[in-house]
């Protein structure tokens, strides 16, 4: 019996469509290199209350099934081109604009909430490296991160909550995309309140506060639903130059934040914008004979015009879910 490995490891990707949730997409098309993936079937089982015991030394006597949790994280690297469909289902809908063919990048596609709100579910097929191939069903994005530092690679944690997965299987071979992998050089300066600076590092968080249902009748949960207030927040740390934030933060201003990515030479890019937003958790402690820092949390409110976030990724795929 040969050892399995991790490397080679990626997965699979495939919209199932607004009315068959936890049915296998009809395709995968689009394939994605990962970082690592917590995915994972768990069947819990309980010991049974009654009173009974195996014998005289008072141990156990019978378990049963209760729920089946599916589900887990995946982190990887962030793309131009191929991490669309995830953008998608975390934030719900994709606009695509084309900008003209005399425009390069042509094409424009914004991932933003839903107007009923609702978010798509996708099948997620784990190539477990060397090992097996596992399709998972109904999954949904719980939550999405985003965060670079200074010498990084731009990354993407992805939290799921999936209703089945089918049996594991043999293993299956890629189709990688093209789209090129985001870096910390290629990051521009943060925007806030007509001002700009330069950031060590960010993490972008959505928490789309999904909730499992599980009923009477079933072992697997019902499709989730966001179950209280989302959030949408941009922790950073930046150097220490003057106190306009920490005068921001005690006044309580509002105003959009947004920075974005761009590839050189053929230049894709990726704006992260998020409106309405407050500074909490401003620390700029003075513990250090070097230059001091200061991190913060900006967070985002919506309006009667504009939901509170939008992602806007500008390359040459012609829908917002390519490979």
């Amino acid at each position: 019996m040969s050892l399995q490995f991790g490397r080679g490891a990626f997965i699979k990707l495939g919209e199932e469509g607004s009315s068959s949730y936890g049915t296998i997409a009809s395709s995968m098309p689009v394939n994605n290199r990962i970082i690592s993936a917590s995915f994972q079937k768990t069947q819990e089982k309980e010991r049974k209350t009654h009173l009974s015991q195996s014998g005289a030394g008072g141990f156990q006597n019978g378990h049963f099934e209760a729920f089946l949790n599916v589900g887990g994280s995946i982190d990887l690297p962030l793309l131009y081109e191929g991490t669309g469909m995830l953008l998608k289902a975390s934030l719900g809908a994709v606009t695509t604009t084309d900008l003209g063919v005399s425009e390069d990048p042509r094409y424009q596609h914004d991932y933003e909430p839903a107007s009923d709100g609702e978010l798509p579910s996708l099948s997620i097929g784990l190539q477990r490296g060397t090992g097996s191939y596992e399709v998972f069903l109904g999954c949904k994005v719980s939550s999405l991160s985003i965060s670079g530092s200074a010498g990084e690679e731009i990354t993407a944690s992805f939290d799921i909550i999936a209703q089945d997965s089918n049996s594991r299987g043999t293993a299956t071979t890629s189709s990688f995309g093209s789209g090129r992998q985001m870096f910390h050089f290629e990051c521009g300066v943060l925007n806030y309140n007509s001002a700009t600076y330069k950031m060590k590092s960010f993490e972008f968080s959505l928490d789309n506060k999904l909730e499992r249902r599980n009923v009477l009748g079933d072992k697997k949960t019902l499709e989730p639903i966001t179950n209280d207030i989302k959030d949408v927040t941009l922790n950073v740390t930046l150097e220490m130059e003057d106190n306009a934030l920490f005068d921001a933060y005690i006044a309580g201003t509002q105003s959009d934040v947004e920075f974005t990515l761009t590839n050189s030479p053929d230049g894709d890019s990726c704006n992260i914008l998020i409106r309405n937003c407050y500074i909490t958790d401003y620390s700029d402690d003075v513990n250090t004979f070097g230059a001091l820092e200061r991190t913060m949390v900006f967070v985002g409110e919506g309006d009667s015009s504009n939901e509170p976030i939008r992602i806007r990724v500008t390359n040459n795929q012609s829908t917002g879910v390519d490979n």
